[in-house]
């Protein structure tokens, strides 16, 4: 039997009309965890929540947090916007590392939306990529989304938003 994989958009009851992604628990004050928030994507999608969606209470991580570079202006322009902003340092593909910081969230402020932008580039044609390579790009991708999805899957989150490429 031949299968062939399939995208489709699904209605998502509540979710706004332009993009279909729900992020239902902002209303009550619920936080938006965001990794890879130092990268490119993570600071582009950190200010859309927060302007677009009126997300008020950000979790961004990266593997170095607060002290990565663009941080504290990333802190201070989403602040100037209405956001609180709590940094994490995290390696979101190390299983107690993910766990520790997911135990972490304030209960006043519960995890309500996923967006998972973190990711390491390693541009290259296929024939060229060994192994090491392979893994070392997937290993922040693939297992930290295995690995949020697994941790995650209980919370009633509201959107679990992978962006990848390859």
């Amino acid at each position: 039997v031949v299968l062939v994989p399939r995208l489709v958009r699904v209605p998502v009851a509540g979710a706004d009309a332009g993009t279909g992604v729900s992020f239902g628990g902002v209303g009550a004050g619920g936080t938006v965890l965001v990794t890879g928030a130092t990268g490119t994507l993570g600071a582009l999608v950190a200010r859309h929540l927060v302007v677009e969606h009126g997300v008020r209470h950000l979790l961004l991580v990266s593997r170095r947090g607060a002290e990565a570079e663009g941080a504290a202006g990333l802190s201070a322009e989403l602040a100037e916007l209405g956001a609180e902003v709590t940094w994490a340092a995290c390696d979101v593909a190390d299983r107690e590392a993910l766990a520790s910081l997911l135990v972490s969230i304030p209960a006043e402020h519960p995890l309500c939306a996923v967006v998972h932008a973190a990711g390491v580039l390693d541009d290259g044609v296929l024939s060229s990529l060994t192994p090491e390579r392979v893994d070392a790009v997937l290993r922040p991708k693939v297992d930290a989304a295995l690995l949020l999805d697994e941790l995650t899957r209980d919370a009633g989150l509201s959107a679990f938003v992978l962006f990848s490429g390859a």
